[in-house]
C-alpha cells in the first residue's frame, strides 16, 4: 500500500437520501387528511365557542329578566 494514500472510507459516500421520498399520491393523501382534520377541528371549536357565548348570553338575560324569553 502506498504510504501517501489515505485508504478507502469505511462507508461509501451516499448522495441520495437514506429513505426514499414517498410518492406524490401518498403525500397528497396525507395533506388531504390533514386538511379534513383541520376543518373538523375548526368546526368543533366554533361550536364550542358558540355554546359558551350562548350560555353567557342566556345568563345575562336571566340575570336581567329573571327568566328566558
Amino acid at each position: 500500500m502506498n504510504s501517501g494514500s489515505r485508504g478507502q472510507p469505511a462507508t461509501p459516500m451516499v448522495y441520495s437520501r437514506a429513505r426514499a421520498r414517498p410518492n406524490f399520491g401518498v403525500r397528497a393523501a396525507k395533506r388531504g387528511w390533514a386538511l379534513v382534520r383541520t376543518i373538523v377541528l375548526i368546526g368543533l371549536t366554533g361550536f364550542l365557542i358558540a355554546g359558551v357565548l350562548a350560555t353567557i348570553f342566556a345568563g345575562l338575560v336571566i340575570a336581567i329578566n329573571g327568566k328566558l324569553p
